[in-house]
């Protein structure tokens, strides 16, 4: 059940995306986007307008620093406040280049951390209206605007075989010559998907339709959302290098399966 800080947050989302987002899906003129760490790196008019709109609302709801990505590319500094006490994280368009490109892969992440852990994360998929909400200990769902049906996520999975998992991974910021070790690795399993969206891949992990999650490099804005939500549908998350549970405070590499035995599995083969 969604209590009023769950619902308030959910209604800013929708509201972002109705004002700011879907107008510019599809429709982006080449004015509307720059590039920031690298060519593929993109933003756009909209992921800065909604960020600048949601910043202060969220604040004031729980008053806390606010993470958002575009506010950590402008001042790469306010990433380290992720370990305070209360703090928020804020991507307002997940898959920005699959957005750009006017693929439906994309969504908004927001999630409420303590002491850098996740304890609230919101995924809102506007262009499907489906919310996926985790709590800390409560579980997670998946809400539909469009009939109002809510639907409890709990994944029950034993573990598979390594040629039978699906999922995605990230491995651009990993160092040679382990980088091609690894991408070879990758390339051997058949069930690799490139939604090029971790809440996207998230939200499939926590329904059940695909089975993990690897990139070489966190971020709070993308993994914290992801990472409670998979841990309260009944997933695996850990560090790659020692299986450690995720903060937001930590930049190294993340694993993210349906199981723990799948998890270990993954984790023995990549490293």
């Amino acid at each position: 059940m969604m209590d009023d800080l769950a619902t308030s947050v959910a209604t800013l989302l929708r509201e972002a995306a109705t004002s700011f987002i879907l107008p510019r899906f599809g429709r982006l003129a080449d004015s509307d986007i720059e590039s920031k760490s690298s060519p593929t790196d993109l933003v756009t008019v909209a992921d800065r307008e909604a960020e600048a709109w949601l910043t202060p609302r969220l604040s004031s709801l729980v008053d806390a620093v606010v993470i958002g990505e575009e506010a950590c590319a402008a001042t790469p500094s306010l990433r380290s406040r992720a370990s305070e006490s209360l703090a928020w994280t804020l991507d307002p368009v997940d898959g920005t280049s699959n957005f750009v490109k006017g693929n439906e892969r994309f969504c908004s992440m927001v999630s409420l951390l303590e002491d850098g852990v996740p304890v609230r994360s919101w995924i809102w998929l506007p262009l499907a209206e489906e919310l996926y909400y985790a709590e800390a200990g409560q579980g997670a769902s998946c809400s539909s605007l469009a009939d109002g049906r809510v639907t409890g996520l709990k994944l029950d999975e034993g573990g598979l075989a390594l040629d039978e998992m699906k999922g995605g991974a990230s491995i651009r910021d990993v160092a040679e010559p382990a980088r091609t070790q690894m991408r070879d690795k990758l390339r051997a399993l058949p069930g690799r998907w490139f939604p090029g969206s971790a809440g996207i891949l998230g939200t499939a992990i926590a329904s059940g339709t695909q089975n993990f999650l690897f990139h070489a490099t966190c971020t709070p804005w993308d993994h914290a959302p992801v990472d409670l939500l998979c841990r309260e549908a009944g997933g695996h998350v850990g560090m790659i290098n020692d299986g450690a549970r995720y903060n937001a405070a930590m930049p190294g590499g993340i694993l993210v399966a349906s199981c723990h035995p799948s998890w270990q599995r993954l984790s023995d083969y990549l490293t």
